[in-house]
């Protein structure tokens, strides 16, 4: 039935606790798991502004800071692959730039996925965001089945 997972992470505890949920959703059916790490759009302005933000003109260095927040995420792609392929399962994986809950669900829908797994809670790199407003977004947005993974309560971010 969900032969084809959608797995959004940034990594933090929280997403990675769906990892747990995979060996299950493998005896289920599943096959195939698309691992998404979207890079935050304004993160790559703000640092290719020099952290002027928005006041300022964007530097021409985005492309240089696309890069080095790509590279920075690298080793922790590799890490959630292997662990999923010793699982048995098939990964995709997909490091689009732009807004988090956005991509996602453009992903979603461009890979065909059929369930997307999502941990409630991440990271927000900006302090006045409200924290799990990407897992809000996916949950309004998505055309797909969604499976939320609760945080633990006592985990501190």
């Amino acid at each position: 039935m969900f032969k084809r997972i959608l797995f959004p992470t940034d990594f933090s505890e929280p997403s990675m606790k769906v990892l747990g949920y995979i060996p299950t959703l493998r005896e289920a059916g599943a096959r195939e798991v698309i691992l998404v790490h979207v890079i935050d759009s304004k993160d790559v302005t703000l640092i290719a502004s020099g952290g002027q933000g928005f006041l300022g003109t964007v530097s021409d260095q985005k492309d240089e800071v696309q890069e080095r927040l790509r590279e920075g995420v690298h080793h922790q792609v590799i890490d959630a692959r292997r662990a999923l392929e010793k699982q048995g399962l098939e990964v995709i994986v997909r490091i689009p730039i732009g807004n988090p809950g956005k991509e996602i669900v453009k992903v979603a829908d461009a890979e065909g996925a059929s369930l997307i797994v999502i941990g409630s809670h991440g990271r927000s790199n900006l302090r006045d965001r409200l924290l799990g407003t990407v897992s809000e977004y996916v949950i309004k947005n998505a055309h797909q089945p969604i499976l939320v993974v609760k945080r633990d309560l006592d985990v501190q971010e």
